[in-house]
């Protein structure tokens, strides 16, 4: 790939992130009461008219009771149940940490939507925020599709999906014009990881599945991302798109024989009961974002906005930074998983670990060649070209550059956010 003029390392926004995650931020946001609330969508005047009242719904799949933000403290409330490191409910916590005014609500996804539908609700205003992955938002905005491209982004660097999803020229290319399409961005969003490959109890765990052609002809069950099936196609698997409940009792009896997850969600989901195995492709961001509605971002006050752009920054800052002990740690996915303690450790059937297939450098090439986007670009021509036509020519080869330049630490607690959504606010 060759990189087009656009911003370097040192071109960044004119205001300094660090200003951001370092402003005072306490009372200003007397005026919110919940960019996270219950019961009806209210609005009472922008966010800080005369009623003093702003009033907003989120939805999701995260489950609280199998989430958490503090995985580290084990006397923290349901640290013990932990599957899924999230933010939404510590965004909801920090908000209101910082107003004694706010009551912050969580409305359980059941009640409004599925992981492939919620977007459809910020659509239709029915919430203000919604979490859905990267792969599953494309079912409603096509142009995500682009970030679920295999090997968009290197492996072994998770630092290099924050890196790129918040760096200014993403932004400026990318985000901008999506949130003038569509009325959302992101937010925030989970430590970043990548998406693997899961087989289930059928499989034996004492053959490893380290290849393309250990997986050739199986039935494995993905989202409706456009480009994860043409990289299945490719690699010879079977793509299927049943639920979740379906997987985990297909995965049991066989009808389903695996899928392709992002790792702590399967922990998270109950996956991890029904599975043999788990091969770390790294072939594909694991990235779900809290989604958020311009509107409602415009509507906020100066003084809100600043807090809420401090909290949200703070914690995308965090999430990135701890990707790699989340990851490496906590889940237990490194060279020596499943790590002694950590999820995929103490999770797998029968309480046993999951076998965990880490690929060497030469195992991991028989996974990329095939579907490479620096040497395959047509398998995703549609995608590409969807977003060069929508919003930016040239934009997946400046994307693609960024997750490779100098700037990209090389572990992801040295992460520094340089932009983020207030900077380019009043531009969409």
């Amino acid at each position: 790939m060759t990189s087009d003029d656009r911003p370097n390392d040192g071109s960044r926004s004119a205001r300094s992130r660090r200003e951001v995650l370092g402003a005072t931020s306490g009372a200003v946001l007397a005026g919110l009461t919940g960019c996270l609330g219950g019961g009806t969508a209210v609005s009472g005047g922008g966010g800080g008219g005369d009623s003093g009242t702003t009033t907003a719904r989120w939805a999701g799949t995260q489950n609280p009771e199998t989430s958490c933000w503090d995985y580290e403290d084990d006397s923290s409330e349901g640290a013990d149940q932990c599957g899924l490191v999230y933010p939404v409910f510590e965004l909801k916590r920090r908000l209101e940490e910082r107003s004694a005014d706010l009551e912050l609500t969580l409305v359980d996804s059941k009640e409004l939507c599925s992981e492939q539908s919620c977007m459809t609700k910020m659509d239709s205003r029915v919430i203000e925020l919604g979490s859905s992955s990267v792969a599953n938002s494309a079912k409603v905005w096509p142009e995500n599709e682009i970030w679920s491209i295999p090997y968009l982004f290197p492996t072994h660097s998770r630092a290099s999906i924050g890196y790129a999803f918040t760096h200014p020229t993403v932004w400026e290319e990318y985000w901008v014009p999506f949130g003038r399409k569509y009325g959302a961005i992101p937010i925030g969003f989970d430590p970043p990881g990548y998406r693997a490959h899961f087989v289930g109890v059928g499989s034996d765990p004492e053959e490893p599945m380290t290849s393309p052609a250990d997986f050739e002809g199986l039935k494995i069950r993905t989202t409706q991302s456009e480009v994860i099936s043409v990289a299945f196609d490719e690699l010879g698997m079977n793509p299927t798109t049943v639920s979740f409940a379906d997987t985990l009792q297909g995965m049991k009896s066989g009808v389903v024989d695996g899928m392709e997850i992002i790792p702590q969600y399967a922990v998270s989901a109950g996956i991890t009961d029904v599975t043999a195995q788990a091969t770390l492709t790294q072939w594909a961001p694991g990235l779900d974002p809290i989604w958020c509605s311009v509107d409602f971002l415009k509507g906020l006050s100066d003084g809100e906005r600043e807090t809420f752009a401090s909290v949200t920054a703070e914690l995308a800052e965090e999430s990135v930074r701890r990707s790699d002990d989340v990851y490496e740690s906590f889940q237990g996915l490194s060279p020596d998983a499943p790590v002694e303690g950590s999820n995929y450790q103490t999770e797998g059937p029968d309480g046993e670990p999951v076998r965990v297939n880490w690929l060497e450098e030469d195992q991991l090439a028989e996974w990329r060649e095939p579907v490479d986007p620096a040497t395959n670009p047509d398998l995703y021509r549609d995608a590409i070209d969807r977003v060069h036509g929508e919003f930016t020519d040239g934009f997946f080869d400046r994307v693609y550059d960024v997750a490779r330049e100098s700037g990209v630490p090389d572990r992801s607690a040295d992460f520094s956010l340089d932009a983020w959504w207030d900077d380019y606010l009043e531009r969409i």
